[in-house]
């Protein structure tokens, strides 16, 4: 037992950027399979999962950094802090997050710069909105009353539901014919 927590204390203070990392792939992956389950999928689309994957490896390490910098320019758990902390993410963060998260799973699936742009534009709006509604009560409890070296992972686990979300709104076949209307209409 001992030898595990020492494992744990080396992947949450040494190697915290890769832990946070890695965690972010494995939960960004496991909220796709949970996804493709839930829409009844009889075998799972594994290449699918992997570029979900993926862009765990890219907004694993951007968490990792602004998260640092977050707690670096405000430190502390006053109501102030916590409050300006949970709005520049919100503000900031999130817009920034669903942006590459669209993009690069995109680029990921060979789409055009157009049908990229397009898609961006049809589901930006809805995903940001949701994102109101679940990031800013689960960042206050992040900021109020998780120690700084496990803010990431915490965030990681609420985004494995986040990430059903997302998995959700980017294969949602319907809004295809949407994104064609986008992409007309900016011709």
């Amino acid at each position: 037992m001992a030898g595990f927590k020492r494992i744990i204390d080396k992947l949450f203070s040494k190697h915290l950027a890769l832990t946070n990392t890695m965690t972010a792939v494995g939960l960004f992956s496991l909220g796709d399979v949970a996804e493709q389950k839930f829409e009844g999928a009889e075998r799972i689309n594994w290449k699918r999962t992997a570029r979900m994957g993926a862009m765990g490896l890219v907004i694993g390490p951007i968490n990792h950094y602004w998260y640092t910098f977050l707690d670096k320019r405000w430190a502390g758990r006053s109501h102030r802090f916590v409050i300006t902390k949970m709005l520049v993410d919100e503000i900031c963060m999130a817009p920034i997050s669903a942006t590459i998260f669209y993009l690069g799973m995109g680029v990921l699936e060979g789409k055009s710069r157009q049908d990229n742009v397009a898609e961006l534009k049809e589901k930006f709006w809805p995903t940001y909105l949701m994102d109101w509604k679940v990031w800013p009560a689960a960042q206050l409890l992040n900021f109020y009353l998780v120690p700084v070296h496990f803010r990431v992972l915490y965030v990681n686990f609420v985004t494995l539901c986040w990430n059903g979300f997302l998995s959700y709104m980017k294969h949602d076949s319907p809004s295809q014919a949407k994104i064609e209307e986008v992409k007309e209409k900016s011709l």
